[in-house]
């Protein structure tokens, strides 16, 4: 695998709820039963995120967050319904930021066809560069004449 190609998983939220997680400080919300493919350290930090949820949701708060995931069944149990990584699934990663990046962008909701530009109508403001007179005076002045 080069650097430019990064695996893939995909992040299913299995639960009957939308389920919002967060990165980098910004919300992304999935709705139920909503499947999307995304970077594998995404899908992962998104689905210990919904695994947490639902353990705590379920009063099992001290399966939640564990140093060694694989040691605890009951955690797996849940992460394993909402990572779902399959070897054969690469594609090069710019493809997924930009995939993503688009995502956000779509405009949501009913307005979203109205979205209007505004444009600047205005000719742009024109910078003459000095006429070449002004050289000998500078010149002048910073040797000492007056």
């Amino acid at each position: 695998m080069t650097e430019e190609m990064s695996r893939t998983a995909m992040f299913f939220n299995f639960t009957s709820k939308p389920f919002t997680g967060y990165w980098n400080g910004k919300p992304k919300t999935f709705k139920p039963d909503e499947k999307k493919y995304m970077p594998e350290y995404l899908a992962r930090h998104f689905a210990k995120h919904l695994t947490n949820q639902v353990l705590i949701e379920a009063g099992k708060e001290t399966s939640t967050s564990p140093k060694f995931p694989e040691q605890v069944p009951e955690f797996m149990e849940v992460f394993n319904k909402a990572f779902i990584c399959k070897e054969s699934e690469e594609k090069p990663e710019i493809d997924v930021e930009i995939d993503m990046a688009n995502e956000d962008a779509k405009p949501k909701g009913k307005s979203a066809h109205k979205i209007k530009t505004k444009f600047n109508n205005k000719p742009p403001q024109i910078v003459n560069p000095p006429d070449g007179d002004d050289d000998e005076d500078e010149a002048k002045n910073f040797a000492g004449k007056k």
